[in-house]
């Protein structure tokens, strides 16, 4: 089984290439999700793919996602700033996803539908940012969610593996998200983003 980890902040900084390419990682991972993922992957792959172009650019100057946007901080361009923000909101949703199955996992809740945990992670998350089209095409994607057993599969790369060492994974994981995205949210703040 493999679930990426999102880089140890240090010093309240993000390494950019570590979460760029741990980003693209957990995007192949989303396939295992179905068509309920579909758009937020194409979305999350051209905001990585926005991102890694400026990393590119200079990787030196850029080694940490704060001074990666410190880019837009004095430009009206803002496509690298809006490409985080978009990719950490996704990133969001993805880690509320996973602490939910993980919080029913712990309480004994093997709730083989799983439309509840998607819509109240999309729904505080993204939902509040995401129009009018973009909710409607969630809720028409949430009409054939997959089932808790196909995404424990998926994660399990089709293998039988011991449900407690797949959980430990996805809190590891999660927790791990969770740390990258507090600091997002405080670049997003610094940043009046």
């Amino acid at each position: 089984m493999y679930l990426p980890l999102f880089p140890k902040p240090f010093d309240g900084q993000i390494s950019s290439e570590e979460f760029l390419s741990t980003s693209k990682e957990l995007v192949k991972i989303l396939d295992y999700f179905g068509k309920i993922f579909m758009t937020m992957k194409y979305d999350m792959q051209a905001n990585i793919g926005i991102l890694t172009e400026k990393f590119n650019e200079n990787q030196h100057r850029y080694y940490t996602l704060q001074k990666l946007i410190s880019v837009d901080k004095n430009s009206s361009n803002t496509t690298v700033s809006d490409a985080l923000l978009w990719l950490g909101r996704s990133l969001h949703m993805v880690q509320t996803y996973f602490e939910y199955i993980v919080s029913d996992y712990e309480s004994n809740k093997f709730i083989e539908d799983q439309t509840a945990n998607f819509t109240m992670a999309y729904k505080n998350t993204l939902e509040p940012y995401q129009g009018y089209t973009a909710q409607q095409l969630f809720s028409l994607l949430m009409r054939t969610p997959p089932s808790r057993s196909q995404i424990i599969k998926g994660l399990a790369n089709g293998y039988d593996i011991d449900q407690a060492i797949i959980m430990r994974s996805i809190a590891k994981f999660s927790r791990r998200l969770k740390e990258n995205i507090c600091i997002l949210k405080t670049l997003y703040n610094e940043h009046s983003l």
